[in-house]
């Protein structure tokens, strides 16, 4: 079996002039084409965005018409947008100017940006024009209905690695499988895959099997978030991304979509999707493990990880999706020691480390964390989310000056993420500047309105305050939050043994509610489940265990609002 088509594999093409620059397809465009030449006709169709002076990582985008000498480029609204954030509606910033860089090297200004995306929960596209007198080859698009679970995907794009941003960047191609759609996708995002991408890729192609782009990439890694002790709420990387399908593109109800001549196939392939039903290979293994990671079902995923490495002993995906998976059942040390086997497989893999430096945390190994966040850094210093992780290590070792400098320099290169504010605000709230926790607080869920995390710093710094209804009506808040975005997804977890009841009495003991805005399920300590106790004002409860519990019993602590573990 070549194992190129079974994992995801991240290759970098380097921007030199390409000899041809028509790709030739196959009769049918609806045949399947080789990797390599998906490669190719990536590199040749994908385009480069930057802003003027490299201020910015820059982004992507693809090639899709062409009349006279006026190309259109599909990509991210928010690549060419530098949204104001005054209103529900999309207001760009008027001074930032954008330039287009071909596959041959040649930059051109950028002569007309469409916004598409009109208010904050439309999809995420824009279309860009640029002038030039060369002939460029121009993308098909294909029917994005057709990708099923398990269908391969193919992403190009320009990530900033490697230290290199803007023009710098060199073109990288990934591959990978769908893992689900999403019915209720966020800024149109509704193509889940797994294949690797990284700040720079956003508006860059999608492909099919065929050598059709069938979405747009733009939201990078759809992630679990964890709640370490010291209230420091960052993410763990799932390796999922998501791409807007082309179809939500072509049925924008757009004249200048209407009205623009653009190259489509929609017949189907003749590639079978991987056997999901019945998985026989590590790939058919592999492709359902992510599915039911998706799913929030763990146990079942880490159970078809093993498959797949059992099939395949260097599958490296499912190591790192099964680490993962290890995380949130709190098998941390059978997490580390995949993730440990990824950076052996391979040493450049950031997410390996990002995720160990989480194993790490979860097995009060502070400084091993840190050192593991650093190596990220090292190997690309403008990873926003390695300075987040920083940022969250050093709070643990309390240094909180180095997490402030953490937090502002992974602000300063994602300010559309809320993390880096997240990580502020706890900074803060150590430094018992209580008023800044809650301004920065406000900023990240201005920012994230769905970010619990910012709401339960918050909570915290008003309680410190003595500002009591405001904390509670931001617990309240965050516990609303994950319980619709985390709990009640999970039932697919829940579903492979019974849960035991919460305890009767929640209405008439106040603890409890303070145990529930934590994110904890209370249960009896008679419970013949395994169970984290926690003592609060000298009285005994008791939780289910959770990621972010990694010792047997707790005291909570008023005066902090911190839990303290009881050794």
């Amino acid at each position: 079996m070549n194992l190129y088509f079974i994992r995801v594999n991240y290759t970098i093409l380097t921007t030199a002039v390409v000899a041809t620059l028509v790709i030739s397809l196959p009769t049918s465009a609806a045949d399947t084409v080789s990797t390599q030449k998906i490669a190719q006709l990536a590199k040749n169709t994908s385009v480069q965005i930057n802003v003027e002076g490299d201020l910015t990582p820059g982004g992507s985008g693809v090639i899709i018409a062409k009349e006279d000498n006026i190309y259109t480029v599909l990509t991210a609204n928010h690549v060419v947008c530098d949204d104001l954030k005054r209103s529900e509606k999309i207001i760009c910033a008027t001074d930032t100017t954008y330039s287009i860089r071909t596959n041959t090297g040649k930059d051109y200004p950028v002569k007309d940006v469409k916004v598409l995306q009109k208010n904050k929960n439309d999809p995420d596209l824009a279309i860009a024009t640029f002038v030039a007198t060369e002939d460029y080859p121009i993308a098909t698009l294909g029917n994005s209905d057709q990708m099923v679970e398990g269908a391969d995907v193919f992403v190009g794009g320009f990530p900033a690695v490697f230290g290199k941003v803007g023009a710098a960047r060199d073109f990288a191609f990934t591959t990978g499988l769908v893992v689900s759609r999403s019915s209720k996708a966020i800024n149109g995002y509704g193509l889940i895959y797994d294949a690797r991408t990284i700040t720079g890729n956003s508006g860059g192609p999608v492909f099919d099997i065929a050598g059709r782009v069938v979405a747009i990439h733009g939201l990078a890694d759809t992630s679990g978030k964890n709640k370490t002790e010291t209230g420091a709420v960052v993410t763990q990387k799932t390796g999922f991304n998501a791409g807007i399908p082309i179809n939500t593109f072509l049925a924008t109800n757009e004249p200048i979509i209407k009205n623009t001549q653009f190259k489509e196939d929609s017949s189907p392939t003749d590639k079978p999707v991987n056997n999901l039903n019945n998985p026989q290979s590590a790939r058919d293994f592999y492709a359902r493990g992510i599915t039911r990671l998706d799913q929030y079902n763990y146990r079942e995923a880490a159970a078809d990880f093993t498959q797949a490495i059992k099939l395949d002993p260097k599958y490296i995906e499912a190591y790192f999706k099964r680490g993962y998976s290890y995380t949130w059942v709190s098998k941390h040390q059978e997490a580390l020691t995949d993730f440990n086997q990824v950076i052996v497989l391979d040493p450049n893999y950031l997410d390996a480390y990002l995720n160990r430096g989480w194993s790490q945390i979860f097995l009060q190994n502070d400084q091993a964390a840190l050192e593991d966040f650093n190596r990220v850094i090292r190997l690309n210093p403008n990873y926003a989310a390695a300075y987040a992780h920083q940022g969250m290590a050093y709070i643990k070792l309390g240094k909180y000056q180095a997490a402030l400098e953490s937090s502002k320099q992974a602000i300063r290169l994602d300010s559309r993420n809320s993390y880096g504010y997240t990580i502020q605000a706890d900074v803060f709230n150590n430094l018992k500047d209580y008023p800044a926790a809650i301004k920065v607080s406000t900023l990240a869920i201005l920012i994230d309105p769905d970010d619990f995390s910012a709401y339960i710093n918050r909570a915290l710094a008003y309680t410190l305050i003595g500002d009591y209804q405001n904390a509670l009506s931001d617990y309240q808040k965050s516990s609303e939050i994950f319980t619709r975005r985390y709990v009640k997804k999970s039932t697919s977890e829940a579903e492979l043994k019974p849960q035991p009841k919460p305890t009767s009495n929640s209405s008439s003991d106040s603890n409890l509610e303070l145990i529930k805005s934590w994110e904890l399920i209370d249960v009896p300590c008679t419970s013949r489940e395994k169970v984290v106790s926690i003592m609060i004002d000298d009285k005994k409860y008791c939780v289910l265990p959770h990621p972010s519990l990694t010792w047997k019993g707790y005291r909570y602590n008023r005066g902090t609002g911190k839990l303290e573990p009881l050794t």
